[in-house]
C-alpha cells in the first residue's frame, strides 16, 4: 500500500509540474543542416530560427505535439540524401527541411518519391515537386535591386564570379542572359568548383576585359578566396555579390567593408531584433525563410482537417493549406506560397564596421 501512495504521489508531482506524458499525436520534422564545414555558422542560425518557431507554438494549446530532428549534411549531397533516407523509413518523419541548393533538390526528390513534404530555402528554384514548397529570395527579386544600382553607379561591363554547382549556374546563366537585356555587358563568365584555392591566374585573365565590376554568387569558402585574391591581384574594390557577402568568414570581412552588395538575408527588422536579443548571433542566409517554413508547417498541420481513420492530417492535404497562404505575414516579410515558392524581396546593403547596413537609393 504504501509502494502504491509513493507511486500515485509522484505521478501527481508531475501532472502539477505540467510534466504528464503528452497524448497527443506525434509530427517529426527532419532538419538536414551543414552544422560543420564553412556554412556552419550559417546551418546554426537556422537551426535556432527553427527552434524559435517551435518555441512559440509550445506556447499555446496545439492539437499535436511536434519534434525537430536534427543532423549534419555538411553540405554534401549524398550525406543529405542519407540524412533523408534515414529520416523518412527510420525516424518516419512528416516533413524535411533543407537549405541551399548544394543539397535540397536531391532531398526534394526523396520526399516527394515517399510522399513527405520537403520545405527548403533555395535560390534559383522557381518550381518544387508536388509536396514541396520553397521560400527564398529569387532571381527576379535580385534583378530589381542590381540593375538601378549598376545604372546609378555608371557600370556598363561586369564579370560573372559564380560556383560549379546547379544554383550557381541557375544564377549565373539568369545573369548571363539578362544582364545584356539592360545595356550591361558580360565580359567574362567563370565558373569555379567549390575546392578551388587559388584564383590569381584566372582573376587575371579577366582583368583583360576590364570589367567595370565582379558579380559573384560564390559562397564560403569559395567566396572568402575570390574576394581576398582580387584584392591583392588587382589593388581595385569594383566586387559585389548576389547575395553572399553575408557568407563571408569574419576575418575576410575587411575586404569588403563600405562595398555595397544585394542583401538576400531577408528578415524583417523586427525579427532581425528578436532573432539576435534571442540567440546572441547574426541573422544569416535562410535564417528568416528557416523560421518561416517551421511556423507556416505547424500552422498548416493545426488548421488542415483530418480525414476519417486518420490521426493525422494527410501531407498533402497539408502542403495545399499552405499554398492558400498568398499574404502571410512573415520572419522574412509578407510572402505569398500559392505556387509553392515564396520569394521574399532584396534589399540593398553595404557592409561597415561589423553591420551589413541598408542603402536607401
Amino acid at each position: 500500500m504504501r509502494k502504491l501512495l509513493i507511486t500515485l504521489c509522484a505521478a501527481l508531482a508531475l501532472v502539477a509540474c505540467g510534466e504528464e506524458k503528452s497524448n497527443k499525436p506525434v509530427v517529426r520534422i527532419g532538419a538536414t543542416l551543414p552544422l560543420t564545414g564553412s556554412l556552419a555558422e550559417t546551418a546554426v542560425s537556422a537551426q535556432a530560427a527553427m527552434n524559435m518557431a517551435l518555441k512559440k507554438w509550445e506556447s499555446v494549446d496545439t492539437k499535436y505535439k511536434y519534434e525537430i530532428l536534427f543532423e549534419n549534411d555538411m553540405s554534401e549531397t549524398k550525406q543529405a540524401v542519407l540524412n533523408t533516407q534515414n529520416f523518412i523509413k527510420t525516424k518516419k518523419v512528416n516533413a524535411v527541411l533543407s537549405i541551399y541548393g548544394i543539397v535540397d533538390r536531391s532531398v526534394d526528390d526523396i520526399a516527394n518519391k515517399n510522399q513527405v513534404i520537403s520545405l527548403s530555402c533555395s535560390q534559383g528554384k522557381l518550381q518544387v515537386p508536388e509536396y514541396a514548397i520553397n521560400n527564398c529570395t529569387q532571381n527576379e527579386q535580385i534583378e530589381k535591386i542590381l540593375i538601378p544600382k549598376l545604372k546609378k553607379e555608371g557600370i556598363k561591363s561586369v564579370a560573372l564570379v559564380m560556383p560549379d554547382t546547379a544554383v550557381g549556374h541557375i544564377v549565373g546563366d539568369y545573369f548571363n542572359e539578362k544582364l545584356p537585356t539592360h545595356g550591361i555587358k558580360v565580359v567574362a563568365y567563370e565558373k569555379y568548383t567549390m575546392d578551388t584555392r587559388d584564383m590569381r591566374a584566372s582573376i587575371l585573365k579577366m582583368e583583360t576585359a576590364n570589367p567595370d565590376y565582379y558579380l559573384t554568387f560564390a559562397i564560403s569558402p569559395l567566396l572568402d578566396v575570390f574576394v581576398k585574391q582580387h584584392r591583392e591581384v588587382t589593388g581595385k574594390r569594383n566586387v559585389t555579390s548576389l547575395g553572399t557577402f553575408h557568407e563571408m568568414q569574419p576575418d575576410t570581412y575587411k575586404y569588403v567593408e563600405d562595398l555595397w552588395t544585394i542583401y538576400i538575408t531577408a528578415g524583417t527588422d523586427q525579427f532581425e531584433k528578436e532573432f539576435t536579443e534571442t540567440n546572441n548571433r547574426r541573422l544569416k542566409g535562410c535564417s528568416a525563410s528557416s523560421y518561416d517554413n517551421i511556423d507556416v508547417l505547424i500552422w498548416a498541420f493545426e488548421n488542415t482537417p483530418v480525414k476519417e481513420g486518420n490521426t493525422l492530417p494527410d501531407n498533402l492535404d497539408v502542403i495545399n493549406t499552405i499554398k492558400s497562404l498568398k499574404n502571410y505575414a512573415g520572419a522574412a516579410g509578407t510572402l505569398d506560397f500559392s505556387d509553392g515558392v515564396a520569394k521574399p524581396d532584396a534589399q540593398l546593403r553595404m557592409y561597415h564596421d561589423g553591420k551589413f547596413i541598408k542603402i536607401t537609393e
